[in-house]
């Protein structure tokens, strides 16, 4: 195998009680990396002095860097990486584990995908989450392998891709500006759909690394990762994210619903209506149609349509989770406690970690609800969700 050289870089704030696990995870890599870069950004508690114990035990592999005032994970990460000497760059958080494998299993896919030419720059795995404990609490999230071509289009359309775990080529997260440090949130998202520009994504369809959920993790503020993600979006223009999207190796039909997904995301209710009303036209018939056709519905408020057009989703696929929550929504919404739920335990059924659905369930014993009462699902799901815990 053509090993290269690997820089880790690890920001640390407030991370006395996991760090060591999270070190020790890369020293115990079949193939070692060339270095550890710990970056401490002003932390409150004993990190810093538990990443200086590291450091003096493994003074060859480990490099601290202590920051003097927090400055957010993408400054960190970015400092990281312009005192680093490897080829490549590892991220990983400071809670999350690498499996041994890792390194040696990321250069073998590279190498086996750049035989030619190096269209690849980036890659990244499967994941499992866990608690504080350690314990399991989801089922494997993966990614999917696709042609560099295709790889921005996939990811206008959904990230991916978690940060932590993700292998970068060096010059070429240089040439991006690396990680945007004036967003706090979808920050990952930002850089990835820039490389993506440049080169391929490999992926290796196992679960190398363990992500840590917990209370404070920046993802469980949901609301400002939405507002975040419609910023990155609004970064290129409508043509710019077709003719992406339209270079996925897939049918006509899957790529016009989810370039109308990006749309309404936008707020492109009317133009992303009039790509659906046309493949209805032309007689097309599945349910990703259906389900975003219900969205504009109930957009518009048009509460009876919406439902029509959710039911319709799921007589195509029974285990569409997004659909089984607006329906139990709506039926909440006309006092039908009974059906709301019997859609909503089974949309919970499917999707054991699903928020709305839940919010939603518990509200099943309220005398009255306005829509605004309701969480709506406005995209469909993740096949696993991501757990939030604490």
């Amino acid at each position: 195998m053509n090993k290269k050289s690997i820089s880790c870089i690890i920001p640390c704030h407030n991370c006395q009680d996991y760090i060591y696990k999270t070190v020790d995870s890369l020293i115990n890599q079949t193939i070692k990396p060339l270095e550890i870069i710990l970056v401490n950004d002003a932390s409150t508690d004993n990190t810093l002095d538990v990443l200086k114990q590291m450091e003096v035990k493994h003074p060859n592999v480990i490099k601290v860097i202590d920051l003097e005032t927090n400055k957010g994970p993408s400054y960190a990460r970015n400092f990281g990486v312009e005192n680093s000497k490897g080829e490549y760059i590892l991220f990983l958080d400071s809670d999350d584990i690498a499996e041994p494998f890792l390194i040696e299993k990321y250069l073998f896919k590279l190498n086996e995908l750049n035989k030619k030419e190096d269209d690849y720059i980036l890659c990244f795995s499967g994941y499992i989450q866990v608690n504080e404990k350690d314990e399991e609490i989801s089922d494997v999230v993966r990614g999917i392998q696709v042609e560099p071509e295709e790889i921005l289009g996939y990811q206008l359309t959904r990230n991916y891709i978690s940060t932590s775990g993700v292998l970068i080529k060096k010059d070429y997260f240089l040439k991006t500006g690396g990680f945007n440090e004036e967003i706090r949130y979808s920050e990952d998202w930002d850089l990835w759909l820039r490389l993506a520009q440049y080169g391929g994504f490999a992926y290796v369809d196992e679960p190398l690394v363990k992500i840590r959920r917990h209370g404070s993790n920046l993802s469980s503020k949901i609301g400002k990762m939405l507002g975040a993600e419609r910023a990155v979006l609004k970064q290129y223009s409508i043509d710019f994210i077709k003719n992406a999207i339209f270079k996925r190796k897939l049918s006509f039909q899957k790529n016009v619903v989810d370039f109308v997904s990006v749309l309404f995301r936008l707020d492109y209710w009317e133009e992303g209506f009039t790509e659906l009303k046309s493949l209805l036209s032309e007689g097309y018939d599945f349910y990703n149609l259906y389900f975003y056709i219900g969205l504009y519905y109930l957009k518009h408020k048009n509460i009876a349509k919406a439902l029509d057009y959710f039911i319709k989703t799921i007589n195509i696929k029974e285990n569409h989770g997004a659909a089984l929550n607006n329906i139990g929504a709506i039926y909440l919404y006309y006092g039908k406690n009974q059906l709301a739920e019997k859609y909503l335990k089974l949309a919970i059924e499917y999707f054991p970690a699903y928020m709305d659905a839940s919010h939603n369930l518990g509200l099943l014993n309220r005398t009255s609800l306005s829509l605004e009462d309701l969480k709506f699902t406005w995209r469909e799901l993740r096949e696993v969700l991501t757990k939030y815990t604490g």
